[in-house]
């Protein structure tokens, strides 16, 4: 008798559960969210990190040629150009997370002089990968095999862009990984229009 009983209700049982999609949802929610979620973060950053990149280097084009077409040039119109460049990198914060220099070089027998280079921001952490004013300009910096000629004059913007993820923060497990804390670094070249440029009264 108990072995009937068994053999009616316990196939019943089993087909119920095989039948039964309770919490079925759940469980791939709870195994597809973190992927998804990830995609997103790792989509949003990828986004920043981009945006970054292409802001900095529309700011270091931009600089370069605004700089280059004077024939003189006064402290208080590099400032103007230095108030342009945060509607440049708008929504990205340089005075905050960055630093901008304009070096003007001159092409010597025994090197590149920079005799002038004014920075943008009150960051000093900060230093521009071409050199300090009055030293060589390290050349080696631009992109290609760039050289200056004895008594040629040109001008170089740098922007250094200190990039922070808001989400994905790698920096203690891959140092080199593109979502890790690092500096984003753009340089652009300009010959002036006029040959050389005089500045009045220094840096802002």
């Amino acid at each position: 008798m108990l072995i009937q009983i068994r053999r009616l209700i316990i196939p019943r049982f089993i087909q119920t559960l095989k039948k039964s999609e309770k919490g079925a949802i759940m469980i791939e929610f709870a195994l597809t969210f973190p992927v998804v979620l990830l995609l997103l973060l790792g989509g949003f950053e990828t986004f920043r990190l981009l945006m970054a990149h292409r802001k900095s280097n529309m700011t270091v084009t931009s600089v370069s040629n605004l700089v280059s077409q004077n024939k003189n040039l006064s402290s208080s119109a590099i400032q103007n150009i230095f108030d342009a460049v945060e509607n440049i990198m708008k929504p990205l914060k340089l005075d905050q997370n960055g630093q901008i220099f304009i070096s003007y070089v001159t092409g010597t027998a025994g090197g590149s002089i920079i005799n002038l280079q004014c920075t943008g921001t009150a960051n000093t952490s900060l230093t521009s990968k071409l050199g300090a004013q009055g030293a060589q300009a390290d050349l080696a910096v631009l992109p290609g095999d760039f050289s200056i000629a004895e008594f040629e004059t040109v001008v170089i913007s740098e922007v250094i862009y200190r990039y922070e993820p808001v989400f994905v923060q790698l920096s203690s497990w891959q140092q080199n990984n593109m979502f890790a804390s690092h500096d984003i670094y753009q340089a652009a070249v300009q010959k002036p229009r006029y040959g050389t440029i005089v500045f009045d009264s220094g840096c802002p």
